[in-house]
Formats: C-alpha cells, structure tokens, sequence
C-alpha cells in the first residue's frame, strides 16, 4: 500500500514539475479549502458568542420584569414559589431560578435561599452566591452574568438586586441558564458544515483532477495541431512540386499532338493525356487553395469592379465546353441598369465564376445556362440558373462541405474532388459576399451570388 501511495506521489510530483500551472491549481484548492474552514470556524464562534448574548439579554429583561414586583412579595415565600414555577416553565433555558436573602447574625454572616424551583435548596445557606450578591447588591438596576463550570455543559448565572420601594437591597434574584439546547443546534450545524466541508473537497479534487486531465488534452492538443501543420506545410509543398512536372507533361503533349506524322488513335492518346493532366493541375490548385484557406495566406486584392465585362469573359470562355453538349450557355443583362460597381478580386471572381458556371455546365444534360445581374436593396446578385440535374434538400445543404460530392447514377461518370464549391464559399464570404442555391431535383439549379453595391 505504501509502495503504491509512494508511486503515485511521484507521478503526480513529476506531472506537475512538467506543467507548472498544475501549481496555481493546488494553490487555489488549498486556498478554497483552507477558507471554508477558516469560515466555519469563525460561523461556529460568532453563532456561540451571539447565543449567549441573546440569552443573556432575555434572562436580563425576564429579571427586570420579575424584580419589579418581588420587592412587594418578600415576605410571601410560596408566592414567589410559584411566580418562579411559572417562569420556569414557560423558559426551557433556565435551569435554576432562586432568591437569596442575606442575613447578618452576630458572628457570621449568612446568605439563605427563601424561594426556588428546586424545593430542597429553601431554607439552605449558599456562601458561594456572596460574591455575586455583593456586585449585584453595588449596582441594583443592572443584572451579572457569570459563566459556570459544568461537565461539558455551558452554564451561565445571572444575578440581579431586588429593590424595596425606600431603594433598598432587600434580596437577589440567582437565575442559571444552560446553552445545551444552542450548543446541540450548533453541533448539528457544525456537522453539516463538515460533511459540506468533505463534499467541497472531494469537489476540489475532482476539479484538480479534471484540469489535470484538461491539461493532457491541450498537451495532445497541441501535438495534432503540430501533426497538422506539418500536413498542411507537406500538401503545400508536394502541391508546389507537382506543378513543375505537369506543366512539363502538358507542354510534350501538347508540342506531341502537333506532329503530323501521327495516326488518328495516337493523337487521341495524347489528347487524353492533356485532359488528364488538366484535370491533375485542377486537383493541385484546389488543394493549394485549401491549404492557402486554411492557413489564412489567401491573399484577395479588392478593386472596385463592375462585373459586366468580368461575367462576358467566363461565359464566353464556357461556349465551346457547352456546345460540345448541345447547351447554350448565355448572358442576360436584360435588368442590368448602368453601371454598378462592387468590391472584389477580380481574379477570384472569375475563379469563382468559372467554377459555378462550369458546374452548371457539367451537371446540366439539356437545356441552357443563364447568367443574370440584377441589383436589389443596395446588393449586386449574380444568378447562374441552369436545366440540369438538381438536387434534394438533404444534397443542397452539404452542397457546401468540404470533400462533399454528390453520389448518384447520373453523377457516378462526372469527376470531381468536392473541393470546388468549398473553395468557392469560402472565396465569396472572404470577399464580403454570400452564396445560396435554390434547387429541384430533375428541374434544375440556381446559385445566387450577391456583394453589397459602392459607388
């Protein structure tokens, strides 16, 4: 067992030498702990001292009101017999009530008790209420209160001077009242406060325990960001590398293809290996737009643009690909009213527009593209709706993910990496823009675009 406490005493010793904030931790639940007691402790002696007080008090006011009468009843015994029988029992506190009377013999002086709650004690001498009898006897209108010696029990007496109507001390009211009943209601407090003491520890504890633990975590944290950034840094570079040799590969098939001596199925060789190697470039700059993204270094050079000619250019450039499978793809400036002017990249625009529009191009089998620009509430939108495929509600919320393509038979054949309409919204939000899409499977598409209009 001792072993075992040693072991772990030096685990958590070492743990700590490694991450030092481990110290500010047991300092707080040291502190917390040490507080909790310190206000118990202080609680426990503040509730003692102010029940004494209030007994105190009441003994004093309960004497005020007894002596106000006894000084005419001193000679009636049994009538102060049961005055003093009724305060005992309406006052659970006191547990003996008594009246001395001093009597000077011719040697000695005699203190005798005429009245009591307890019947054996009248008639007795009591030398030891002397003391008290003087000091009350000096200052008649004031009760004393002294503490007594009990086992285990805390016991105060409370004299006070009973007055003739000539103002003089005609005997002294002994009252002695118990705080066992206080003490037993204080106990029961200090008992709760130490088993809600144990509770606050063991919840000091267990949060020393789980920051130890949170402490791991952000340890291994760190280490996967690390492990991340070296992948992010490694898909950065081999994306950098790669583009070197598939440029070179895209110049031989090109300078290939133009040889005349080549048969009609070589040239068509050749042709594929362009179109993969275009597809490849395509992959390469999607991934290092990625990593650019994500490692917040994508640049974006904002310039005042009007975005008639921009969208001219890509629709344009989109003509070939599109007749290649009987589509029109148009652009409509039936609601472009003079000049408007936005805050953009011109290139990533492009780059945006291109990658919706040839989408729009890919997934579309008949039918036409139209581009619109039209300008509502002080925005610019670009509107691309196509007569293509369409997608489900379900499809049309992860549109958007990253690595997210959409997987059906009439996609199976389109190929993709899921990286360009992630790379598109990012672009778009980047720039201050947003993008939606509107969509009914089998009906077809639309992607609006919107930036806010300057001047």
């Amino acid at each position: 067992m001792f072993k075992f406490i040693s072991l772990n005493l030096k685990k958590g010793i070492e743990k700590i030498k490694d991450n030092p904030q481990l110290i500010y931790t047991i300092f707080i639940a040291i502190l917390i702990t040490g507080s909790f007691i310190f206000m118990s402790e202080k609680f426990i002696g503040i509730a003692q001292t102010a029940e004494e007080r209030l007994i105190n008090v009441r003994i004093g006011s309960l004497q005020d009101a007894f002596v106000s009468f006894a000084g005419e009843k001193m000679n009636d015994p049994a009538y102060l017999n049961q005055k003093i029988r009724d305060v005992i029992t309406t006052n659970e506190t006191i547990k003996n009530f008594k009246i001395v009377v001093k009597q000077n013999l011719s040697t000695t002086t005699q203190y005798v008790i005429i009245a009591s709650n307890d019947y054996s004690e009248i008639g007795l001498s009591d030398s030891q209420d002397s003391f008290l009898y003087t000091i009350s006897s000096s200052d008649p209108t004031n009760s004393i209160t002294t503490p007594l010696q009990g086992n285990g029990e805390r016991l105060f007496e409370t004299s006070r001077a009973i007055m003739s109507s000539t103002s003089e001390v005609l005997g002294v009211a002994f009252t002695t009242q118990t705080l066992s009943m206080a003490d037993v209601a204080i106990n029961s407090d200090i008992n709760n406060s130490r088993i809600l003491l144990f509770v606050v520890i063991i919840l000091v504890l267990i949060l020393f325990l789980r920051h130890s633990k949170i402490i791991d975590y952000m340890d291994l944290y760190k280490k996967l960001k690390e492990i991340d950034q070296m992948k992010d840094d490694f898909i950065s570079m081999a994306s950098h590398e790669l583009r070197t040799p598939l440029t070179v590969i895209r110049g031989y098939a090109e300078f290939v293809s133009a040889a005349p001596e080549l048969s009609a199925e070589t040239k068509d060789y050749v042709s594929k290996i362009d179109i993969s190697t275009k597809d490849l470039d395509s992959l390469v700059a999607d991934i290092l737009d990625v990593s650019r993204i994500e490692q917040g270094r994508m640049k974006f050079e904002m310039v005042k643009l009007n975005p008639n000619e921009l969208i001219d250019g890509v629709v344009a450039s989109l003509v070939l690909p599109a007749k290649e499978k009987a589509l029109s793809v148009t652009f409509d400036k039936s609601k472009v009213e003079g000049d408007q002017f936005i805050q953009v990249d011109a290139g990533r625009l492009k780059q945006v527009l291109i990658n919706i529009v040839g989408n729009a191009v890919k997934y579309t089998n008949k039918g036409e593209i139209v581009v619109r620009q039209y300008t509502e509430n002080s925005r610019l939108y670009i509107r691309i709706s196509d007569t293509g495929i369409g997608m489900t509600e379900e499809e049309r919320i992860n549109l958007f993910s990253k690595f997210y393509r959409i997987r059906n038979d009439e996609t199976k054949d389109i190929r993709g990496t899921g990286l360009g309409l992630w790379i598109t919204a990012r672009m778009i939000k980047e720039m201050g823009g947003r993008i939606s899409v509107e969509s009914i499977k089998g009906v077809g598409s639309h992607f609006v675009i919107s930036f806010p209009t300057i001047k």
